[in-house]
């Protein structure tokens, strides 16, 4: 699951934000870096690392995060939330379109998927940067 180097900084850098926005944010950020700690790993362990097909299994998984993200970003209008569930959405989009045009070189699309994968966590970074702000100002938090 997590063999090569890349991949293992990769899991240690989801891990460090997750907790880091678990720990410094209110409820939208705990259950964030809940859902986003959990889909990374699911995610990595229903890859087809032949990369010969598309990722149909991780195509599922994308959409239904995505799907509560913007359900998320609609309840509680932080704009970190609304960033992470464009990268979220950006993502899934990559899968359909490896799908709909089979031409798309696999590490042209693994690249995309990478790079919104990445966006959508700093996007959780700045939502416990947000949180651990307003936690000093003393100001409300969501719960």
């Amino acid at each position: 699951m997590f063999l090569t180097p890349a991949s293992q900084i990769g899991a240690l850098i989801m891990t460090a934000v997750c907790l880091f926005a678990a720990w410094a944010g209110g409820r939208p950020q705990r259950l964030t870096a809940g859902i986003v700690f959990v889909a990374w790993i699911l995610s990595a362990a229903i890859q087809d690392r032949s990369y010969r097909n598309p990722q149909y299994l991780t195509l599922v998984l994308d959409a239904f995060l995505m799907v509560v993200f913007v359900g998320m970003a609609l309840k509680w209008r932080h704009s970190w939330l609304m960033w992470l569930a464009a990268f979220q959405a950006l993502t899934t989009a990559t899968h359909v379109a490896a799908i709909l045009d089979p031409r798309i070189w696999a590490r042209a699309s693994i690249t995309a998927y990478m790079i919104w994968s990445y966006l959508a966590l700093a996007s959780l970074l700045w939502g416990g940067v947000a949180g651990l702000l307003e936690r000093r100002r003393g100001g409300p938090i969501a719960r």
